[in-house]
């Protein structure tokens, strides 16, 4: 039989146990007022069938506080039959205790109130029919309370009314504020949830973009490099192309990054367990990651700020995604002029990465939509890289957040969090998924 955690209920089962807390609080105060009667007001009361139906209302109870661990749904007709035994044991109790004349008779509204707020309306105005009736019977069928003072029977009916009216008012007043956090909870999850599946749909729509723009690029890319090939061999034998055979040759080596681009889409990417075995020091990596991105952007200042040890970092080539994205947005932001900075910070259980340029920064308008939906920049992009780089963050189990803070440069700080101790491993052992780039005619001027 399937148990669920005692601090863990399911989200059907939350109703169940506030009934189960609600009861708790309902037949201690029932109880405690049996016992002021009967031993502060000396009134005779007849205590065998009072704790019986105490001891019969406890019972039930440890058996819904049981039921609330089980993994089955708690339906509708459940809850109703639940109230409905609430509703009964009351009507006996008031039975032995005078009736429709005890004070507490309205302890009828505060279960009437929790089954109008969780039950469909037929459930509720059962429940509010068999309270009427119960009600209308305790005027004519029950045991009378005998008190020989008129005036402290009136004084002692008074103070019922009064913690009648406290007791009811806190129990309703508990119940439907929780109910209300309950429905708030489960809107914004419902919300979230419709949020994260509308860009997974689209980064889907993008991988199927991407897989049919690759397909399409594969034959064009063939017949570039065979004309390319044809025309360098061409320049060995016609003197006219002699003074091309440099450019021609950087053509073919854009040509075949073009191509291993293209034949990367294809790898498959690994796990993290996989991944696991090669596991290095975020600071490291980093540091190795970094050097060979300034030789995509030599003309950049870019300054670093590293911790003397970090986390491990097990998914190298999904954080290497995230973290080019980054480099290479704030690379076009300040262009040749700006500056980059790179800043980790490591705690107990999370590593901090930011990333921040001082180029013009990002609109508030076109800030709330990066990383959401395709945008295009100022500088060409799509916004697509963005898209990718927050869905691998929630993979990693991590976030990203963007802030422009008075549209003066862009800082974009990632969470990650930590899964163990740093490894002690040779550089040899640092791998990295920065795209191979030809060196040759490339601008290195600073």
């Amino acid at each position: 039989m399937p148990i669920l955690p005692i601090s863990r209920p399911l989200l059907q089962h939350q109703l169940l146990l506030r009934l189960f807390w609600m009861r708790c609080v309902a037949t201690l105060a029932q109880a405690l007022l049996v016992a002021a009667a009967v031993f502060g007001m000396r009134l005779p009361l007849p205590l065998t069938p009072l704790c019986t139906v105490l001891s019969l209302m406890l019972v039930f109870n440890g058996w819904t506080w049981w039921r609330t661990r089980m993994a089955y749904p708690v339906r509708e007709q459940e809850l109703f039959a639940q109230l409905f035994i609430d509703i009964s044991a009351l009507s006996a109790l008031l039975y032995f205790t005078g009736g429709a004349t005890n004070p507490f008779v309205s302890f009828y509204l505060p279960a009437l109130a929790v089954a109008a707020a969780i039950l469909p309306s037929r459930y509720a105005v059962a429940l509010a029919l068999y309270s009427l009736l119960c009600y209308s019977a305790l005027t004519y069928v029950y045991r009378p309370l005998h008190i020989h003072d008129a005036n402290q029977g009136m004084a002692y009916h008074l103070a019922g009314m009064w913690l009648n009216f406290l007791v009811s008012a806190a129990l309703i007043t508990w119940f439907v504020t929780r109910m209300s956090a309950t429905v708030r909870e489960r809107e914004n999850q419902l919300a979230q949830a419709r949020e994260l599946k509308l860009q997974d749909e689209r980064i889907v729509a993008l991988g199927t973009q991407a897989a049919s723009a690759a397909h399409e690029m594969s034959t064009p890319l063939a017949t570039v490099a065979v004309i390319a090939g044809e025309l360098r061999n061409e320049a060995v034998r016609n003197a006219a192309l002699a003074q091309y055979r440099d450019e021609l040759a950087i053509i073919e080596e854009q040509i075949e990054a073009c191509k291993q681009a293209l034949d990367r889409m294809g790898m498959e990417v690994p796990t993290p367990h996989v991944a696991a075995s090669t596991a290095v020091g975020l600071g490291e990596w980093l540091h190795h990651f970094v050097d060979l991105w300034r030789l995509r952007h030599p003309a950049v200042a870019l300054r670093m700020s590293l911790p003397a040890t970090s986390g491990p970092v097990l998914d190298q080539q999904l954080l290497g995604q995230i973290v080019l994205t980054l480099l290479d947005n704030a690379g076009k932001a300040v262009a040749e002029h700006g500056k980059i900075e790179l800043e980790l910070t490591v705690d107990t259980h999370e590593a901090v990465l930011r990333v921040a340029d001082d180029g013009p920064g990002i609109p508030a308008d076109l800030l709330k939509r990066l990383g959401y939906e395709p945008v295009r920049s100022s500088t060409g992009g799509q916004g697509i890289g963005l898209m990718l780089a927050f869905a691998t963050a929630r993979q990693l189990g991590g976030r990203l957040i963007l802030a422009s803070p008075s549209r003066q440069g862009v800082n974009a700080i990632l969470h990650l969090p930590l899964r163990g101790p740093v490894p002690v491993l040779p550089q040899s052992a640092i791998t990295s998924t920065m795209p191979s780039v030809p060196l040759s005619g490339r601008k290195t001027d600073s």
